[in-house]
């Protein structure tokens, strides 16, 4: 990853951050590594925790934000949920897995879309 994708994702972390305090979520952390992944934002929404994968576009592809979530990333996604819910000795909540897609429009305004259970965990 080059610095200016990291830029871009640290911005856009932020803004999303800044998004869904706007919508009412609390955030709770911001990026928590297990060994096998990353999640962007942890936070508490309406009784439910959620797990928030956060894409930052520099433009809007023709293709859907959520194909780039591939299968290897929502695994790892889920592998480090376990490990968040299992260090906090959390059980007995609901959670969910959201994701957050943040580009620029033809006009330079940022876009940002909100796919609330974007995918499920098994």
């Amino acid at each position: 990853m080059g610095i200016e994708s990291f830029d871009l994702g640290k911005k856009g972390e932020e803004l999303a951050a800044q998004y869904l305090t706007r919508l009412g979520y609390q955030i709770l952390e911001r990026n928590f590594h297990s060994h096998q992944g990353e999640i962007d934002l942890i936070a508490f929404d309406q009784g439910t925790l959620v797990f928030v994968e956060v894409k930052s576009y520099s433009f809007r592809s023709l293709q859907s934000p959520l194909s780039a979530i591939r299968k290897s990333k929502r695994q790892s996604i889920i592998h480090a949920a376990r490990t968040y819910l299992y260090k906090k000795k959390i059980s007995q909540i609901n959670c969910r897995f959201d994701v957050l897609t943040i580009y620029r429009q033809p006009n330079g305004a940022r876009k940002i879309e909100l796919y609330k259970n974007a995918f499920m965990a098994y």
